[in-house]
């Protein structure tokens, strides 16, 4: 099977998953406090009630840098890093020397793991906010994929990417 049909059937089931959880939870939640929007007196996070307009604009631009911080690092930074330490065919690494490696990826690895408790209070508190938060990752995502999809090459047909290879294997 091409790698594009698996991926055709790989994002058809995903959606699917995602619309049968939507309608169950739809279907059974009663007046929950989970699923309203906007601030409201009893809108708590992380230990700031957030009962005006105000405090919960300032809570979504905050929400905005954290989501858009994340993004940039996890898809660009991260697979430095992951790559750089973990690959096993890659035993050259010109680009940092060992310490400087050690450093980053445990720095990220520690950074990442402490943003991501705050990030789970966050989204744990109302519905909106999860929604939200969503929106902004997919919405710097689609920047981040394109800036890296931009330093690769894609053949038009078969026929170039032989010619592509080729010329990859004489330089």
């Amino acid at each position: 099977m091409k790698a594009k049909t698996k991926l055709k059937y790989c994002v058809t089931g995903n959606t699917l998953l995602l619309v049968v959880i939507v309608i169950i939870i739809t279907h059974y939640q009663h007046e929950s406090k989970y699923f309203r929007f906007g601030p409201s007196n009893d809108l708590i996070v992380i230990s700031v009630n957030i009962n005006t307009n105000d405090r919960y604009l300032i809570l979504l631009l905050i929400i905005s840098l954290v989501k858009i911080t994340k993004v940039v690092v996890e898809e660009i930074g991260m697979p430095v890093i992951g790559f750089s330490i973990y690959n096993p065919d890659k035993k050259v690494i010109a680009e940092f020397t060992k310490n400087e490696l050690q450093f980053y990826g445990n720095t990220m690895y520690l950074t990442s793991s402490l943003r991501y408790i705050f990030e789970v209070m966050v989204t744990i508190t109302q519905i909106d906010i999860a929604i939200y938060s969503v929106i902004i990752s997919e919405i710097t995502t689609i920047f981040t994929i394109r800036l890296l999809l931009n330093e690769k090459r894609f053949p038009k047909n078969e026929d170039d990417s032989m010619q592509e290879l080729l010329n990859i294997v004489d330089n």
